[in-house]
């Protein structure tokens, strides 16, 4: 079939003109009645070589209803091999023949869609689907096939509810870190308000005892100084402090002054005059070479520092005779006022009894000598203030670290190093709970006195007194009680 010219406009009308497809009929006449079935296609029909017709239709005429069903057909059929036609909108031909196909009442093919009426709330909204375009997959000769995967859908985690044991023990564990990080941050306050020394030479490091590692051993001395750092002055008190972990016990070992050893390098001579001669080093190595006791470490403290510290815990309750009394006075008033720069007479103990001692009042009653068994109660009333000392540290040890690091632990020396101080701090928690045990070296039966060249000492038996260290400060066992 030729293709047959199409123009653009209507000559007669001017409007444009429109094509229509291929497979459509032309409108029948509204002028012809309708053809029943059986005379629908039997009436004349369009020859195939005469050229379109023109019809068209007023846009005015937008709004005419659509031909009844009796109305459409009236005019002759258009074959469906003739060629398409342009229709003139003008024209008085109103017909669609497409409703022969199916199309609904109404449709006018010119016309855009109009929007639906909105529904009331009487009915309900149909549901929009969303429209998912299928996803396309490309080929290329030179290249693989490639295809987009999806990613896995991820699985969310259900968080698992704790039990109520799980959150005690959580909240256990919190409060234990935050209370050891509290304990920790205050001894290192505490240890950095000590006077760190270094060692000095040590000339005898041969001792077997206490070379346990159940046991820790420090040298605790007491001078009668006022300031360490200008003036070593002498040893007043020697106290071997022992913790010994293996039978739960702490022990004080005091040494007696008088006690006639050989000093290194220096010959026979009282045990306290050897801290005179080289200071804590020589000390201890004279200890070590006639106790043959190992000894590392010591802490060294004067009589402000020793006051300071009695002061910071709230003193110490001791019972007093009246001669005690008494000497304590003059003790106060000749030696200890002075040192502190006090007035002489200030602080004095009207007669006998129990009292809580200062620190200065617990210094004179430490020193007294010229009251009982001379040295050996001496060392009994040492002993007996540092006892009370450590049962007041578990109940105020909170409340006395600002006087401690104020008042007592600066005029506190020491050899041992910032780490092994935290180290031994962290066994204090443990170590107060401790039975107190104290004895004084030489032990009774152990010792005579004597008289060389003039000066009254105490000779030992260095075997039986070695044996005595190795059997309760440093025993492996706790030794059943009597």
């Amino acid at each position: 079939m030729a293709d047959l010219p199409r123009p653009h406009r209507d000559p007669n009308s001017g409007h444009k003109l429109r094509p229509y497809d291929e497979t459509r009929m032309d409108p029948p006449r509204r002028s012809d009645p309708a053809p029943s079935g059986k005379e629908r296609f039997t009436g004349d029909t369009q020859p195939m070589n005469i050229p379109p017709q023109a019809a068209g239709r007023d846009p005015s005429r937008r709004n005419t209803p659509a031909p009844t069903g009796k109305e459409r057909f009236t005019g002759d059929t258009q074959p469906m091999d003739i060629p398409p036609r342009m229709y003139d909108r003008e024209a008085e031909q109103d017909y669609d023949p497409r409703s022969d196909y199916g199309i609904p009442d109404g449709y006018d093919p010119y016309d855009p869609p109009r929007r639906p009426r909105r529904r009331t709330g009487s009915q309900p909204r149909p549901r929009r689907e969303e429209y998912c375009p299928p996803q396309a997959t490309y080929f290329d000769d030179d290249q693989p096939r490639r295809q987009k995967r999806r990613a896995a859908p991820q699985r969310r985690r259900r968080r698992r509810r704790s039990s109520f044991g799980g959150r005690i023990l959580r909240g256990l564990v919190i409060f234990c870190a935050a209370v050891f990080a509290l304990y920790s941050g205050v001894s290192l306050a505490l240890i950095s308000k000590l006077d760190k020394v270094s060692d000095g030479p040590r000339t005898v490091t041969t001792g077997s005892i206490g070379n346990a590692q159940y046991t820790r051993t420090v040298l605790l001395i007491g001078t009668d100084s006022r300031d360490l750092t200008h003036e070593r002055g002498r040893s007043d008190s020697m106290i071997l402090l022992t913790i010994n972990d293996a039978t739960h016990e702490i022990y004080m070992s005091s040494l007696m002054r008088d006690t006639y050893v050989e000093i290194p390098n220096r010959g026979f001579d009282k045990l306290n005059a050897a801290y005179s001669y080289g200071g804590a080093e020589l000390l201890m190595d004279t200890i070590e070479k006639n106790f043959d006791v190992s000894i590392d470490d010591y802490v060294c403290v004067s009589f402000t520092g020793f006051a300071g510290v009695i002061d910071a815990f709230g003193g110490v309750e001791i019972t007093l005779s009246d001669e005690e009394a008494q000497a304590v006075n003059i003790i106060l008033q000749s030696e200890v006022n002075e040192l502190m720069g006090d007035d002489p007479m200030s602080d004095f103990l009207p007669s006998g009894g129990s009292y809580v001692l200062t620190g200065k009042q617990a210094l004179s009653y430490a020193r007294i000598r010229y009251v009982g068994n001379a040295d050996f109660e001496r060392t009994s009333r040492q002993r007996e203030v540092m006892e009370k000392l450590m049962q007041n540290a578990k109940k105020r040890a909170v409340q006395a670290v600002p006087q401690l690091m104020s008042d007592a632990l600066p005029h506190v020396s020491t050899n041992m190093t910032t780490g092994e101080l935290y180290l031994l701090s962290l066994r204090l928690p443990v170590a107060v709970w401790y039975d107190i045990r104290q004895q004084q070296i030489p032990a009774d039966g152990t010792w005579a006195a004597a008289d060389v060249g003039g000066v009254s000492v105490l000779q030992i038996d260095e075997a039986a007194n070695q044996q005595i260290l190795r059997d309760t400060a440093y025993a492996a066992h706790k030794a059943p009680e009597e």
